[in-house]
């Protein structure tokens, strides 16, 4: 009869089996334990990575703010319907893009996904270019010339001739409208440079969450490459 003793020595267990010379042994079997597989890695965390990098850069609150500079900007255009010497301020109308541009910015904070980011990128690339020719339009705007210098022009007269004292006076009287127009056109001026640097901060980070997208494409392409390959040697 087959008898089986367990001791424990020094931390190691011990394990004696007496079996008799008519019977057969019977082979132990120890247990392996499994091997620990790490967990395949899913494409809802690489997506949740790309949407980490893009919120990364506060997308909410850039767009926001492009929304908030793109409105003043719409306002300040609306100068032009008041004077015909203040149309030069109508271009600004075209300001509407950066209400455009935030609002895709702030859709794409709440729900980020990779055609949004694409929207969000091409949106503040258009959105730079218009700021950087805004900024330079005010700076000529600027450099132009008074709005006082215009009105008293001998052309708003009907091409009547002021003299000296009278253009003195003409200008005299419309300081504050300079200081008005010029001083509007400042604040644009700050306003615009402000658009440029949020746009160019969002372009940058959509562009960084586009390229993990990419890196996480190819990575799923090169083990699905690898899986079919091991899966072809394993039925050959």
């Amino acid at each position: 009869m087959t008898s089986t003793s367990i001791t424990t020595v020094g931390g190691v267990v011990v394990v004696t089996q007496v079996i008799p010379k008519e019977e057969t042994g019977v082979q132990l079997q120890t247990a392996t334990p499994p091997t620990a597989q790490a967990p395949p890695t899913s494409p809802a965390s690489k997506m949740d990575e790309m949407t980490a990098v893009f919120l990364r850069g506060e997308p909410r609150g850039l767009g926001i703010v492009q929304v908030f500079l793109g409105l003043l900007c719409v306002l300040f255009s609306v100068t032009s319907s008041f004077s015909p010497i203040l149309i030069l301020h109508a271009p600004f109308s075209l300001a509407v893009t950066f209400v455009v541009s935030g609002s895709l910015v702030v859709a794409a904070a709440r729900r980020t996904s990779v055609g949004r980011v694409w929207a969000s990128l091409v949106s503040n690339l258009i959105s730079v270019l218009l700021g950087l020719v805004g900024v330079a339009y005010v700076c000529w705007l600027l450099a132009e010339g008074s709005a006082s210098k215009r009105l008293c022009d001998s052309d708003a007269f009907g091409g009547l001739v002021l003299t000296e004292d009278q253009l003195r006076r003409c200008r005299g009287n419309l300081f504050l409208v300079d200081m008005g127009v010029y001083g509007l056109l400042g604040l644009l001026l700050v306003l615009l440079v402000l658009q440029v640097c949020v746009s160019v901060t969002v372009t940058v980070f959509s562009v960084r969450a586009l390229r993990r997208q990419d890196r996480f494409t190819v990575k799923v392409g090169a083990a699905s490459e690898v899986g079919s390959d091991v899966s072809l040697l394993g039925s050959a």
